[in-house]
């Protein structure tokens, strides 16, 4: 008996030994293949024979070819969700906030293919990029559906401003500590009275010290927010704590809490006062006449030297503190069609784009030699290639954020600094960013549709005018906050608060 089941063993062994597996030296084996790839960039004039140089790399990888399907904005959005409402193989999907695909919602439409099993036998140095908590937070219902990309993925917000101004002025940027633009009333004011007193920036009395910063979340606050721009149900997160007397595992509406209110009450003074602008509308120009003091940066781990052009030297200093949450993940990445016919040859494309510098570094700049050289020092650059001209380049998708990784990738010193630095800095901040306690808890919004839908108007009605400060009066500010808190509360604010409480709860115990 034991010799029969040893021998049951051996014959199944040979059996597995024998089965075709999807791993790096087995390609030449493949079948050839054709997947579509679409991500939400604009058409350039060389991407087809950028098109055609990926398939050489991908066939001499992979046996695989593919189409890449440049489409932005709305197009993007208009023929993604008619063809994946058709039922089409869309091959490989950028999702996020880029393409408008919302990663969440088509999870539980079935748009995408389940991912965990091939991460782990065809892409595990994909895996390997983020931890197993970044893992769980992309699973819907279950699955992985999805491979966020590995980039700037948390809230890196930094002022940058304007280097000769302050020098100019005799001030020390490090004299003004502060975690969000709410700590900058001080430094706005001093920047102000001085500026306003120069004969050198005598022409720019009407212009005001920062340029629009009207999103609340995450410029003036970091919390954990479960309707993306609607925050009537926030948590706060451990280590930054925005709201007093809130611990961080009560969901509570930020929009009655006294700081929603002193927020409103800031951003009204400092427009009345010139800090902030009360309408940017029709003035970008103002953004590179070296009259701005402070311009938002969101993502930069690096400043170039002049940012905003010749007039004036761009510095940056990033706010003391870092954080993520469940949004940074589900904001930009790639899926695989659930009707792709064939999900494993697709999955090694993301796996090269995601771990292989060569590829990830050609679907941002295109050809090495056309579109961009190296120079005596080995370095990367533009110069004497058909994308030397920013005007006129013929393939650059800087960023790219909705097809993978971007910390592999060769890029121009003016774009990285020197030997990459704000690629390095991008890694070393994502792993030191504080994180809120509910990553990957995902609100389902059925039993509250009708509330949201009424909040969600009552939020547009109110929100701007109060973030951007364009109420006539302190007075007038604390109206329209009563008001707001008034009507939310009339459309069904506390019943979303307590679903949202009651699902992260369940969410927690189940965990």
């Amino acid at each position: 008996m034991t010799r029969k089941v040893l021998t049951m063993v051996l014959a199944l062994l040979l059996a597995l030994t024998a089965m075709p597996v999807f791993t790096a030296g087995a390609e030449s084996e493949l079948p050839f293949v054709t997947i579509d790839w679409y991500f939400g960039q604009g058409e350039m004039d060389d991407c087809g024979i950028v098109n055609d140089a990926v398939n050489e790399y991908l066939k001499e990888k992979i046996n695989a070819n593919v189409n890449l399907h440049y489409w932005s904005g709305q197009e993007y959005w208009d023929k993604m969700t008619t063809m994946i409402s058709a039922g089409q193989d869309v091959g490989i999907i950028g999702f996020g906030s880029q393409t408008k695909l919302d990663y969440v919602v088509q999870s539980q439409r079935g748009a995408y293919y389940p991912l965990e099993d091939m991460l782990d036998t065809i892409a595990p140095d994909t895996k390997a990029l983020f931890k197993d908590n970044i893992w769980e937070c992309m699973k819907i219902d279950g699955h992985i559906y999805g491979i966020p990309s590995l980039k700037d993925n948390g809230y890196f917000i930094s002022l940058v401003y304007n280097a000769d101004m302050l020098d100019d002025l005799g001030l020390n940027i490090d004299d003004y500590p502060f975690d969000n633009f709410r700590d900058l009333e001080e430094l706005g004011y001093k920047v102000k009275e001085l500026r306003d007193a120069s004969e050198k920036y005598a022409e720019f009395k009407d212009y005001p010290v920062f340029w629009d910063v009207n999103l609340i979340y995450p410029y003036y606050f970091g919390f954990e927010t479960f309707f993306n721009d609607q925050y009537f149900a926030v948590c706060n997160i451990d280590g930054i704590n925005d709201i007093a007397d809130v611990d961080c595992e009560t969901v509570v509406n930020f929009y009655e809490t006294p700081e929603f209110l002193e927020f409103a009450l800031q951003k009204q003074r400092m427009v009345e006062d010139g800090i902030y602008d009360y309408d940017y509308a029709n003035k970008s120009e103002r953004q590179f006449t070296g009259g701005i003091f402070g311009q938002v940066g969101w993502g930069y781990t690096y400043m170039q030297e002049h940012m905003y052009g010749e007039n004036f030297t761009t510095k940056m200093k990033m706010f003391d503190k870092i954080w993520t949450d469940t949004n940074n993940f589900f904001s930009a990445g790639t899926a695989i069609s659930a009707k792709c016919a064939e999900p494993e040859r697709a999955m090694m494309i993301l796996n090269l784009v995601n771990t292989d510098p060569d590829f990830a570094t050609m679907m941002r700049f295109g050809i090495e030699g056309t579109h961009y050289t190296y120079d005596d020092e080995g370095k990367m650059t533009f110069a004497g290639t058909k994308n030397e001209d920013p005007k006129k380049r013929a393939y650059y998708h800087w960023y790219m954020a909705p097809i993978g990784n971007l910390t592999i990738v060769r890029a121009p010193e003016e774009l990285v600094g020197p030997d990459s630095i704000m690629l390095k800095r991008m890694v070393e901040y994502n792993n030191s960013c504080l994180t809120g306690n509910h990553m990957g808890f995902v609100v389902d919004p059925t039993p509250i549709v009708n509330e949201v839908a009424a909040c969600t108007s009552v939020v547009s009605e109110y929100q701007t005018d109060l973030t951007c400060g364009q109420a006539s009066s302190q007075d007038e500010v604390k109206e329209l906050v009563e008001e707001f808190v008034d009507k939310l509360k009339a459309n069904g604010v506390d019943t979303i608060v307590a679903e949202v409480q009651k699902q992260m709860d369940a969410w927690k115990a189940a965990k």
